[in-house]
């Protein structure tokens, strides 16, 4: 009887098998690594979308700053600036409202939040509200390791509070830093330290 009439033999079936199985761990290996670095590469672009929106929003804010102070809760003014090592508070302009088709100011009241590894964006709905409290917020960054704000004056120092008009050395009073400066620490990117010029203080000066 030949190979003919019985087929393969089993040492030639196990030969096969043998040689599939490597063949199939060898191209699970590849596709399980393709599609790990792939979830990578996403994962870091996700991330760094997510970082180039938070810069832009950050920078937009700042730069359209002015000098506004806020009626809040009992009638109380908050000044046109708070800024603290956690917290930054001011109101911007440069909101759109074509040909005035609402009756809405083009300013807003918003807010700088570290909060936990998480940096959060407040705004209000109304400019002078009673209700400080209401307000909403909007997660900018997280994965944060560290959050603090710090702000140049008019004689280049650096204060880790800003206090509105407070006197500085050889100073004249200002309502306004002339930059504020975020600095953040990101668990997978590391330190990160951004300096945005406020114009309208710098101009002020």
């Amino acid at each position: 009887m030949n190979k003919a009439t019985f087929g393969y033999t089993l040492l030639e079936i196990m030969v096969a098998l043998a040689v599939f199985a490597i063949l199939a761990t060898i191209t699970s290996s590849a596709m399980y690594h393709a599609f790990n670095t792939r979830a990578r590469v996403s994962a870091q672009a996700d991330r760094l979308n997510a970082l180039q929106l938070a810069i832009t929003l950050m920078e937009r804010d700042t730069e359209q700053v002015v000098e506004r102070a806020v009626l809040g809760n009992e009638m109380h003014l908050f000044p046109a600036f708070i800024g603290q090592a956690q917290y930054i508070e001011f109101t911007r302009g440069g909101l759109v409202n074509p040909k005035g088709a609402e009756q809405r100011s083009t300013l807003k009241r918003v807010a700088f939040v570290c909060q936990g590894d998480k940096l959060i964006r407040r705004s209000w709905v109304h400019l002078d509200t009673l209700k400080r409290n209401q307000y909403q917020d909007r997660i900018v960054l997280d994965n944060l390791e560290k959050c603090t704000f710090a702000y140049l004056t008019h004689n280049r120092q650096i204060l880790t509070e800003w206090r509105e008009n407070a006197l500085q050395q050889n100073q004249k009073k200002a309502a306004l830093p002339i930059a504020v400066q975020f600095n953040l620490t990101l668990h997978d990117w590391g330190n990160m330290s951004l300096l945005f010029v406020l114009p309208e203080g710098l101009y002020a000066g």
